[in-house]
């Protein structure tokens, strides 16, 4: 499995960045949409409120924002290179998320906040599997 996401060509997307973009989709609609029952899910000791609601729209449509500018770079751009530090950027970011769940960990509301941890664990270890076996553009 973890070979078919680390071999890259030259613009085209990896099986994790894929599946990466289709989850970013719904979790930006989930946001957009539906932030209540998303924080009520999420959540432990919840209560609706319309500002957090608001700030789930606004994340929501920056996810969606970022979504598109990456899958038009990784659509486009050639760059090893490049390629190689969106990895290292996702990967990261993944990875900061997945601090954050761990750090407060007793405000998340089962059984979503085992899938999410569960989740933000795979994307990091995934996106770390593909750059350290990404090639160089760089020749010695």
């Amino acid at each position: 499995f973890f070979s078919s996401i680390s071999h890259i060509p030259t613009s085209t997307m990896t099986l994790i960045e894929t599946v990466e973009h289709i989850a970013g989709l719904v979790y930006a609609a989930q946001l957009i949409f539906f932030g209540d029952m998303f924080m009520a899910d999420n959540f432990k000791d919840y209560t609706s409120s319309p500002a957090a609601i608001n700030m789930c729209k606004y994340s929501g449509l920056f996810i969606l924002g970022m979504r598109l500018a990456h899958y038009t770079v990784q659509k486009k751009c050639t760059d090893v290179e490049v390629k190689k530090g969106m990895t290292l950027a996702a990967g990261a970011v993944w990875g900061a998320c997945g601090l954050i769940t761990a750090a407060t960990w007793e405000d998340g509301k089962e059984p979503n906040l085992y899938v999410n941890f569960g989740l933000q664990v795979f994307f990091t270890a995934a996106y770390a599997h593909q750059y350290l076996n990404m090639g160089s553009s760089k020749k010695d």
